[in-house]
């Protein structure tokens, strides 16, 4: 049998200790455990969590991959929109409390406790653009402050009582922002890319919106709560996308090209867009919720219509344990 110094041309290294800053592709014997390891970057990686008990598309989420929540959207079968709530502990979705207003097309702010719906289209003839706002105590919603502009397709960041809602249609697509203080809302800087249908994550005094409808964009801008600045455009421009993470740590997860639905993902840094791992299920109008490196996507249409949830593993540094003496 071959040894590893004839198959790579070095020994082995016999440490006292694992070294500090091992390479991708180190191996070394740890003569203090006894183990045998090896050092690996591991991949970026989407795998399949718990299907939603309501298929829906358009959602409002929050939250986080062990703790997310979705609320309202459509099911396409009449009465057409819901306003469920479902929770999720990272595998399996369950009821929540109803919202007060069945909606689509609404943003999500906060945690899978202290959430923030806001805005959306509720059914016609009794409905049309929503300026609501309802709060999320983890069982029940209530009612909180309205919007200064009834809109739908927005998008929105930050906490319960700290929240940022940017961009969606007024009739016209709007670049407005309004900015919450948990009881309620007032003017903030206006987005340069006047558009519909974006994501955005980060926190209302550095919030990131990307992506929307305007062909659709790849236009990324950064708000530092008081004006929007342009920074890095996303290498694949599309629409009803979802975001997670921070300003300086998103990911922008699926949405439509004028091909199609798709699952492109990418991850930015507070300057540039790089691809990552893509969706198993391509899906635009989905819920999306979490950390840059540990984020789900929820629900969304292909087509068809899904209610698969994917969580995200960013990937990165592991030691492995290869054997023992």
């Amino acid at each position: 049998m071959s040894e590893y110094k004839e198959i790579k041309g070095i020994k082995v290294q016999d440490l006292g200790a694992d070294p500090p800053a091992p390479f991708a592709g180190q191996v070394w014997y740890n003569n203090s455990s006894g183990d045998l390891k090896y050092f690996a970057i591991q991949s970026a990686a989407w795998s399949t969590g718990g299907d939603v008990g309501t298929a829906r598309y358009y959602p409002g989420s929050a939250g986080t991959q062990t703790a997310g929540l979705i609320f309202g959207g459509t099911t396409g079968a009449s009465p057409f929109m819901t306003n469920e709530t479902e929770e999720y502990n990272g595998s399996s979705w369950t009821a929540g409390g109803n919202l007060g207003t069945a909606r689509r097309e609404l943003a999500g702010a906060g945690t899978q406790t202290a959430a923030l719906g806001f805005g959306g289209y509720v059914q016609p003839p009794t409905g049309g653009f929503s300026n609501s706002t309802e709060e999320y105590n983890g069982s029940s919603w209530t009612a909180g402050g309205n919007l200064g502009t009834a809109r739908t397709k927005l998008a929105g960041d930050g906490t319960q009582t700290a929240a940022l809602a940017f961009g969606g249609n007024v009739g016209p697509q709007t670049g407005a922002t309004e900015e919450y203080d948990g009881s309620s809302w007032t003017t903030g800087g206006t987005l340069s890319v006047v558009r519909e249908a974006l994501a955005g994550c980060g926190t209302q005094t550095a919030g990131l919106a990307f992506g929307g409808e305007q062909i659709p964009t790849s236009a990324t801008e950064e708000y530092n709560g008081t004006s929007w600045t342009t920074g890095g455009a996303l290498n694949t421009g599309k629409d009803a996308g979802a975001g997670a993470g921070t300003q300086t740590a998103a990911l922008s997860i699926g949405g439509q090209t004028p091909s199609g639905s798709t699952g492109i993902t990418e991850k930015y840094d507070g300057t540039s867009w790089t691809a990552t791992a893509t969706m198993n299920t391509a899906r635009a109008f989905l819920g999306g919720a979490g950390i840059q490196t540990a984020a789900i996507a929820v629900t969304g249409e292909g087509p068809p219509l899904t209610a698969a949830t994917e969580e995200y593993d960013g990937g990165g540094p592991a030691t492995l344990i290869v054997g023992t003496d």
